[in-house]
């Protein structure tokens, strides 16, 4: 269970809690399980803080400093993580459905095997992320950085990729249908042949699908171009 004092000092005022966390480098806050709802927390240093369970649904965590928390099991469903730090930070378990990431730092973090539908991460840096096996459907990569991020058997059915970075990319296995791919950079005939697709996909202007049959297809760059 968490620390009372450091709940009651993290919701009377953030700004005493930075001072605090300041003053105090060598704790590492016990949050564990707290009731955290709705509650305003821009800006707030969490770094190493222990949120396991704990429940921060709707709160407003807009450029916070969250490297190396543990989530493990929290509820962060709709919370508003745009602008925050989150290298290292332990999502296990954690419920993040409907959250915004919007130019989060992401970078190798790990978010396999979780349910990210209908996640805004617009902007956010996603280097070497980790989301194999997760659920994006929906989920918004508008100008996200997603070099070299795993995204092997996820499933971005209906996911908005446009003008997203997506050299070295793993796809395979992943579902693209209807994902929206327009104005992608750096997007290979062989990203989108390790991946399946559906008619309704859009993939960038530089490359183009053959129709074999219902299933299969051919991804090849467009002539000219």
């Amino acid at each position: 269970m968490a620390n009372p004092g450091h709940v009651a000092l993290l919701k009377k005022s953030v700004e005493e809690w930075n001072i605090w966390r300041k003053d105090h480098r060598n704790i590492e806050p016990d949050l564990d399980s707290a009731d955290l709802e709705e509650t305003d927390l821009r800006d707030v240093d969490l770094k190493k803080a222990k949120l396991n369970g704990a429940n921060l649904r709707g709160a407003n965590l807009q450029g916070a400093d969250l490297g190396k928390a543990f989530f493990t099991e929290s509820d962060l469903k709709g919370a508003n993580l745009n602008e925050t730090d989150c290298r290292g930070v332990k999502f296990n378990g954690a419920e993040l459905r409907g959250c915004t990431f919007q130019k989060a730092n992401l970078r190798k973090v790990d978010l396999r095997n979780l349910d990210l539908r209908e996640v805004d991460f617009s902007e956010a840096d996603l280097r070497k992320t980790d989301m194999r096996n997760s659920d994006l459907q929906e989920a918004r990569f508008f100008k996200a950085d997603l070099r070299d991020t795993l995204l092997s058997e996820s499933n971005l059915s209906a996911a908005y990729l446009s003008s997203a970075l997506m050299q070295g990319a793993d796809l395979q296995r992943a579902n693209l249908n209807q994902a929206v791919l327009r104005y992608s950079v750096n997007l290979t005939p062989t990203q989108i042949q390790s991946a399946k697709i559906d008619r309704e996909t859009k993939v960038p202007h530089y490359l183009e699908i053959h129709w074999i049959s219902e299933n299969d297809f051919r991804c090849e760059e467009k002539a000219g171009v």
